[in-house]
């Protein structure tokens, strides 16, 4: 069963998302979740780059754009309890934990808006691509700028 669930979810970004949601330490939690925030902004940075280039590579943006939005569901398992500031060094800010309702709020901005830049990419508009971008990544940014420590 569970060999076909991850052929059927066919992405390391969704597989990996349960790692974090049944990692048996809240180190580990950590570890996984920022490694899913590196392939986020790896996907972004590649969104960006094409969207950015004379002849954009479509197949390219898709492939980003669906781990964007892949990350955008139900980020909230990427922050179980305990894996805040007291399980080790994190740029998450206890506000996560301490204010879930806004935390959740910042979430749904995001959830609402990747699915917008895949359609975007998927119509092959390069300048509805660059305005879903920004919208999506402006998403981001209202996340980052409440609950994640700037980088030392």
């Amino acid at each position: 069963m569970p060999r076909l669930l991850f052929r059927t979810l066919g992405s390391a970004a969704v597989v990996s998302l349960f790692a974090v949601a049944y990692a048996a330490t809240p180190k580990e939690a950590q570890h996984a979740r920022h490694e899913h925030y590196e392939e986020l902004g790896k996907a972004f940075k590649a969104i960006r780059d094409q969207s950015s280039a004379t002849s954009p590579d479509f197949a390219a943006l898709q492939k980003n754009a669906e781990v964007v939005n892949e990350a955008s569901v139900d980020q909230q398992q990427w922050f179980p309890a305990g894996t805040g500031p007291e399980a080790g060094k994190t740029r998450a800010l206890p506000a996560i934990w301490t204010k879930s309702a806004d935390f959740e709020a910042a979430q749904k901005m995001f959830s609402e808006r990747a699915p917008k830049l895949l359609a975007a990419v998927k119509s092959k508009d390069v300048d509805a691509v660059k305005a879903a971008f920004k919208d999506t990544g402006g998403a981001c940014k209202n996340c980052h700028d409440t609950f994640r420590a700037p980088e030392e």
